[in-house]
């Protein structure tokens, strides 16, 4: 285990050509809000407020996925329906960017790095990015709604590198879940995992600053500079 600083061994980010983020938990703190929102839905139902596990759970998988475990059986019908008439755009006071994000997507993109988002998220992944000022960073955009098999399956990590035209060694994956985990082990990519040291991962980062710290040090572009 390696702690993102700017005294990081440099080999740790040596060959990589894209970034592949996370939304929530990484590019956003969406807790807040995820669990108002499923909070409402059982609330609706007449369940039980969201137990330790619920939260964990629906935090970390699709939309679906999670409306089946907080809603099973005869109650998913009732709750698809409550879903269908939220309006989603009363959560976005409770959603925040990371700090330290937006700088470290400038370095990024600056020095040549390719940008691309992996979510568990379906079609609100656009209004997300255009609230927390995060339009034009990423490309691909993969999202629940654009892959056959969702995270932990690594078909969408596949399809950002088709479409990049990018090998294993040169993506790292930064998440914050198993869930995303096992995603970039299954892909085969470097995974870096943020503010969980208990996961499994070549990087850990506590915050963004200390992260685009170690990789000023060791790249200029993708000319490393060791």
């Amino acid at each position: 285990m390696a702690l993102a600083n700017e005294l990081m061994n440099p080999s740790l980010v040596q060959g990589v050509k894209c970034v592949i983020f996370d939304c929530d938990g990484v590019l956003i703190d969406s807790f807040d809000a995820n669990m108002r929102y499923y909070s409402r839905i059982k609330e609706q139902l007449g369940l039980p407020p969201l137990t330790d596990d619920e939260m964990s759970f629906v935090h970390t998988r699709t939309h679906k996925e999670a409306i089946e475990h907080i809603a099973p059986g005869e109650y998913f019908k009732k709750a698809w329906e409550a879903v269908e008439s939220f309006d989603s755009t009363s959560l976005m006071p409770y959603i925040k960017r990371s700090e330290g994000l937006l700088e470290f997507l400038w370095w990024l993109r600056d020095a040549g790095f390719l940008l691309a988002i992996n979510t568990s998220r379906g079609e609100t992944i656009d209004a997300i990015l255009e609230d927390k000022e995060l339009e034009g960073y990423f490309y691909p955009v993969m999202t629940s709604a654009k892959v056959c098999e969702p995270k932990p399956h690594p078909e969408g990590v596949y399809k950002i590198m088709t479409r990049l035209q990018l090998n294993p060694q040169e993506v790292a994956y930064i998440g914050d879940s198993h869930v995303d985990e096992k995603t970039a082990r299954a892909a085969g990519v470097r995974f870096w995992a943020y503010k969980d040291a208990n996961l499994e991962a070549q990087v850990h980062i506590n915050d963004f600053w200390s992260i685009k710290a170690a990789m000023q040090r060791s790249y200029k572009g993708y000319g490393q500079v060791f």
